[in-house]
């Protein structure tokens, strides 16, 4: 018995989808540098070009270590937070920040798509995320809901995102808003992991 392949689980897929990930993101860094008075800099507060910063740093990584590919923690984890980061944007942040440019495209639509179906395609059930690992993936959104609630308030600048901005909603909705945010990235963490897992094995044919 061996586990059944999909038909796009190879390496030219596999360079090819990591690859076109990579020079999502740095054109849209660039094109944010150079047509913006603010520059890309201050942006790297938001969560979305964290997440996305990581994920090409990651994917990048993997095109030279394939080895990377087998940690299926770290992988998992850089899928789950592109994917929140273009969720929440296209719901409730495209009236906050300028809409469907292209920078904003390629960061929460093209990048999270993308990510995905690498995440379906590529390595599809080899390793299987443990039980306890979309737990851990919630370590570093709290990480960040520390960072915009309490370092950047504390610093005089207010949270990237209304919904977690205590002057603009009021601390109740703050705690309500948090309480859902992480029952919404731990249940996308265990859908992200059970799509993971192996299908049924292919039978051994006996001649």
């Amino acid at each position: 018995m061996r586990p059944r392949r999909h038909r796009l689980d190879n390496d030219d897929v596999r360079v090819l989808l990591r690859v076109l990930i990579v020079v999502a993101v740095a054109i849209a860094l660039i094109a944010v540098e150079s047509t913006s008075r603010s520059g890309v800099l201050w942006r790297l507060i938001t969560f979305t070009y964290q997440a996305n910063v990581l994920a090409a740093a990651y994917y990048l990584w993997s095109l030279f270590s394939p080895r990377v590919a087998d940690r299926v923690g770290i992988r998992g984890a850089v899928v789950l937070y592109v994917v929140v980061a273009g969720i929440l944007w296209n719901l409730l942040l495209t009236d906050y920040s300028m809409g469907y440019t292209p920078a904003n495209i390629l960061l929460h639509i093209v990048v999270p798509v993308l990510a995905a179906v690498d995440w379906l395609a590529v390595g599809h059930g080899r390793c299987v995320v443990r039980w306890w690992q979309p737990l851990l993936w919630l370590i570093y959104p709290a990480a960040y809901l520390i960072l915009a609630l309490v370092v950047l308030n504390g610093a005089g600048r207010r949270a990237p995102y209304y919904f977690l901005d205590p002057g603009s909603v009021g601390i109740a909705v703050v705690t309500v808003n948090v309480g859902f945010l992480a029952a919404f990235i731990l249940a996308l963490g265990y859908g992200i992991s059970a799509v993971g897992r192996p299908s049924r094995p292919e039978p051994t044919v006996v001649h």
